[in-house]
């Protein structure tokens, strides 16, 4: 009997022991958990993306790294949403690993309501300390349609709660920062169909010259009769109002531009905790 409660104890001990080392922050400054990672990579002026991979049965294989010029500008689009195209998103998929070339780099993220907790930081060697600038903007808001809101005139953009931010490489262990605030937007969004939660009402112009439900174009209807123009008609659209909101949650289908001014980083590591 004494035996049996000695190892119950010691095994109480042992697992307070492991919950407390689990529980104590990693000392590359990442949280402990699930995650997605994104690898960002300098290259030379010289380099050339790789081609394509795909498996065996014809399907394309897409990895988590993308290449970046190690001087210079590039630009990396990160897409994700709330409705079903970005609902077919089930990992981070770097679809377009290269930001060399004028449409720049393409990341999509499996969408998630709570959002993500987002960490950076660069690695390589420090040499004469290497910086990278990262620099964030609302690029595409879409509806379940495909209607370009940002386009129609149907969003307002305050703007993002961290727009930019700046890694620099120096001697010595280089510890990730949360930079969560580079996802966070505020403005209003107006929509075609209810959704969830408050909204306000409100009257716009639109074309639909196929009866699609695709809108060529928007307007505020005009003071005075006719209210709209010849070939608009008058569309009741739903506003809602965000406030540091996951910029993903904002639309059915969100791009954002994360564009990169790099002064000699060779790596720049980002990683993505579902909340």
């Amino acid at each position: 009997m004494k035996q049996l409660i000695i190892s119950i104890v010691l095994l109480c001990l042992a697992t307070s022991s492991s919950i407390l080392i689990a529980a104590e922050p990693n000392p590359n400054g990442f949280p402990s958990g699930t995650h997605y990672n994104l690898n960002i990579i300098g290259k030379s002026d010289s380099f050339t993306c790789p081609a394509q991979e795909y498996d065996d049965y014809g399907n394309p294989v897409y990895g988590n790294v993308v290449f970046v010029p190690e001087n210079g500008e590039g630009a990396i689009y990160l897409a994700s949403g709330k409705g079903r195209k970005a609902a077919a998103i089930t990992e981070l998929q770097a679809t377009d690993p290269c930001a060399f070339d004028r449409d720049g780099a393409t990341v999509k993220l499996p969408p998630n309501r709570n959002g993500y907790r987002v960490y950076a930081r660069v690695l390589a060697k420090p040499t004469s300390e290497p910086s990278i600038g990262l620099f964030s903007s609302l690029y595409m808001v879409q509806d379940e349609l495909g209607n370009d809101l940002m386009f129609l005139g149907l969003v307002t953009e305050t703007g993002f709660e961290t727009p930019t931010m700046t890694f620099t490489r120096k001697p010595g262990k280089s510890t990730a920062v949360d930079i969560s605030g580079m996802f966070h937007w505020s403005g209003s969004v107006c929509y075609f169909s209810q959704p969830e939660g408050s909204f306000t009402l409100m009257n716009v112009c639109c074309t639909d010259a196929n009866s699609d439900g695709v809108y060529e174009a928007c307007q505020l209807p005009a003071e005075v009769e006719p209210v709209c123009g010849a070939g608009f008609s008058l569309i009741q659209a739903y506003c809602t109002s965000y406030t540091d909101e996951w910029i993903f949650n904002i639309a059915d289908y969100v791009a954002m531009l994360m564009a990169t001014d790099n002064k000699g980083v060779k790596l720049l590591q980002i990683r993505f905790y579902p909340n």
